[in-house]
């Protein structure tokens, strides 16, 4: 949790105006950060010895600026803390001399006071009293009046308290019963002023911590933004030195709390000090989670109504069906339009015999089901996968090798067995290592420590942001890559002048280098573990980096070009704030996760020499998951973060190819197609189907495209005359990955196209994909299908 939340969700309600103005603070930060950068900028043609005075004299002013308001924040908290430490010092003077009162001889009574209950919240204490005799502050400074007590009622209080508790505490009642109601009645207000003036002496240590942490804090955020050495200087002479902070003021207050929980211990406990911590604590802890869920509710509530943060009251647009008079929303209204078209194409091709066969038919009508499904998104990517398992055994789509159809307990069984395989396994892998490389900050050392020294001209760091992007996308999949790359250029943006260019161009790139990555790796993307599961046999990590490594790099620079060439960067930012790298030494865990990590990869690449010893791709995949998760690196909660729904979408296609291949269609469809692509050459037949699937993919989705065409494709390339399956496959899968310009064309699109500025407005529109995605898109698919062809038949595809 952020510092920020953290002061805020623990702050005494009463008190907030009080502590530091950490977020008032933060945002002085981020001003003059901007303002030197911009100062940079408007001097970086000087002479480089003036221009170096010159930004030495910035920081001395910025400097200045910002000790002007901490010095106000000191000096608000000092007064604060000064005034509410004499109030409640001079409170617990009185309750000591109270203590010593006549009324409180017989400690006979009082002790078993001691059984009544320790768990009621401080606000419900009063229900030992008359609702008459109710404090109204944190602690009660004077004993209630004896004529004002109504024995009737504080018979019936007490009664009520202790109908909730065991035989024991009915009998303290009634020796409480039988002492003066008056005295009684003492004891219990006494009691009350004792908790209470202890949750306030606690409230005040607590105001303590948090405000020393808090300029700890906002000083470090300084020194590492706006590169300073005020923490040192300031926390040591100004800040430890000032009274709230200092050792002294600090064990005055212990003893203060030790002297109340002493006094409560001599008239309630039977002088046992460590029962009345018990007890004090009970009723601070009882307090806290009473007042803190209370902030933390009204906060949130304050966030949404203010910030709109993730919830939106907003009515959505509602359309009646006519004659039911039913309303729906648009988006149901759509689902449910989609719905029925696949549906009645479902019934139609199933009613129709198209190919002479009924399995053939059959398994027709439930592919154009699921592709209609999938493209429309009538209802979640992987609910539609987990339908087709269902549709494929009742439907008897499902053969044996003599061509008879399959009993339904040997096709269920051959459906799930096809659900999980090699592929799959390696999916899980990869998700363990990049759970590993993100949960314990590895990705975002490595990539703040490149972007650091990317430099401040607009085009270095556009390129050197859009490498980053691309290598991680190769291990942390390109879902997760651009979130982690639009935190890390964060001082980037935030620095950026009114106007500037640069701010879309930097997100645009991130998103379309992370869709390019997802080309890179067997691991990297959904598409390439379904490209993968059609190649026969597995390429391997080494193969497969051979061809994508250099269209992947090639269609890098593309884009680059591309960018800087529309969007000109240059003209409105000429120099940029730079990214701080992370100082955080390199610990066991990350050094452990790094070996396993490099290990496992290594193993991928060298499978096809160690395929008599491992097998398959899998069953090394097996390695980091068991290293993750038996050490502890990964835990329960992490493996329940694994994109599930995209190892369902995968299981679910692999289980529809399955059945397509089955039933004897693909077969029927890949010779039809065949009969009339077999007289061209291999490059001109992947030219057509690259640029089928790379419209499939931009306008739909990468997986979906992949899911659809990779199995045709497939069987296209084994019936040619001279067979070239895996060269078909891999070319078609890598373009699945260029399909990027639409915001729907991928995960990293859909990513970017949601970000926004401080004011809500969206950095990027449709168009700007439309103008750099479309020419990148088409560049990068003629790179795959010229360099990549040549590539792959150099190796043998």
């Amino acid at each position: 949790m952020k510092f920020s939340h953290t002061l805020q969700f623990n702050a005494v309600p009463e008190w907030t105006d009080y502590y530091l103005a950490y977020d008032q603070l933060k945002k002085l930060i981020y001003q003059l950060e901007k303002e030197r950068v911009e100062e940079k900028a408007q001097n970086s043609n000087r002479d480089p010895e003036k221009a170096a005075n010159f930004s030495e004299e910035g920081l001395i002013v910025n400097d200045e600026r910002f000790v002007e308001a901490l010095d106000m924040q000191l000096e608000k908290v000092f007064d604060f803390y000064t005034e509410k430490e004499a109030e409640l010092y001079a409170e617990l003077e009185q309750l000591a001399k109270d203590s010593e009162s006549p009324d409180f001889e017989d400690q006979n009574a009082p002790t078993t006071l001691q059984t009544l209950d320790s768990t009621h919240e401080r606000r419900r204490s009063s229900a030992f009293l008359s609702p008459r005799l109710r404090p109204e502050s944190h602690f009660v400074s004077t004993p209630p009046p004896a004529n004002t007590i109504d024995e009737n009622d504080v018979e019936e209080s007490i009664e009520r308290t202790f109908s909730r508790h065991s035989s024991v505490s009915r009998k303290s009642f009634q020796s409480a019963h039988s002492v003066s109601t008056i005295a009684y009645n003492k004891l219990v207000s006494f009691r009350t002023r004792c908790i209470g003036l202890y949750v306030a002496l606690s409230e005040l240590k607590s105001f303590q911590d948090l405000n020393r942490k808090g300029f700890d804090k906002i000083l470090k955020k300084h020194d590492k933004l706006l590169d300073g050495n005020l923490r040192q200087t300031y926390l040591k002479k100004m800040v430890l030195e000032s009274r709230p902070f200092m050792g002294e003021t600090r064990e005055a207050l212990e003893k203060q709390i030790e002297r109340v929980e002493k006094i409560y211990a001599d008239l309630f406990t039977q002088g046992n000090v460590n029962d009345a911590m018990r007890e004090f604590r009970t009723h601070l802890r009882d307090h806290i989670v009473y007042e803190r869920n209370t902030v933390w509710k009204d906060m949130i509530g304050q966030e949404r109504k203010t910030l709109n943060a993730h919830v939106k009251d907003t009515p959505k647009p509602m359309f009646t069906i006519p004659y039911i008079n039913l309303p729906v929303t648009k988006g149901l209204l759509t689902s449910s339009i989609c719905f029925l078209i696949a549906l009645a194409a479902f019934i139609i091709f199933l009613c129709v015999d198209t190919f002479g066969s009924r399995p053939e038919n059959y398994c027709f009508a439930l592919l154009i089901f699921s592709a209609i499904m999938w493209a429309t998104e009538a209802i979640p990517l992987y609910a539609t996968a987990l339908l087709i398992p269902f549709l494929i055994v009742p439907l008897k789509v499902m053969r044996n090798a003599d061509g008879s159809i399959m009993t339904a307990a040997n096709a269920s069984s051959a459906v799930f067995a096809s659900m999980f395989s090699s592929t799959i396994m390696m999916l899980l892998g990869g998700f363990a290592l990049a759970a590993a490389l993100s949960k314990y900050g590895i990705a975002k050392m490595f990539a703040s420590h490149v972007l650091s020294r990317a430099g401040t001209r607009p085009h270095w760091v556009l390129l050197a942001n859009m490498g980053v992007a691309a290598f991680l996308s190769m291990w942390i999949s390109n879902v997760a890559t651009p979130v982690l790359c639009f935190s890390l250029v964060q001082p980037i943006i935030r620095t950026l002048p009114a106007g500037s260019t640069f701010a879309p161009c930097l997100i645009l790139g991130i998103a379309l280098a992370s869709c390019i990555g997802g080309m890179t790796s067997p691991i990297s993307s959904p598409q390439n573990i379904i490209t993968i599961e059609n190649m026969s046999p597995n390429p391997g990590w080494g193969n497969w980096f051979a061809v994508a490594l250099p269209v992947s790099i090639i269609s890098i620079f593309i884009t680059w070009g591309i960018l800087l060439l529309v969007m000109r960067p240059g003209r409105t930012t000429p120099m940029l704030n730079t990214v701080k790298p992370t100082k955080d030494a390199f610990t066991k865990s990350q050094a452990f996760i790094a070996f396993v990590t490099i290990a496992t990869i290594a193993l991928w690449c060298a499978e096809t020499s160690l395929a008599s010893v491992f097998g398959s791709t899998g069953v090394i995949a097996a390695i980091p998951l068991f290293m993750f998760f038996g050490t502890g690196i990964l835990v329960k909660d992490d493996l329940n973060a694994f994109l599930w729904s995209v190892v369902v979408l995968a299981q679910g296609g692999t289980a529809l190819g399955n059945a397509v291949n089955s039933s004897g269609l693909l077969q029927f469809i890949a010779m039809s197609i065949k009969d009339g692509v077999e007289h061209m050459v291999p490059l001109a037949i992947l030219c057509i189907f690259s640029l089928l699937i790379l419209v499939f993919a931009t306008f739909v989705s990468h997986t979906v495209a992949a899911l659809i065409i990779l199995p045709i494709v497939q069987q296209v390339g084994v019936h040619l005359p001279t067979p070239h399956p895996n060269l078909l496959v891999m070319g078609a899968g890598l373009v699945c990955s260029a399909g990027m310009g639409l915001p729907v064309s991928g995960y990293p699109n859909m990513s970017a196209i949601m970000m926004e500025d401080p004011t809500g407005k969206p950095y990027l529109r449709t168009l700007d994909f439309i103008k750099t995605g479309v020419p990148a898109s088409i560049l990068s698919t003629v790179v795959i299908i010229f360099l990549g062809y040549g590539i792959m038949t150099a190796i043998g595809y």
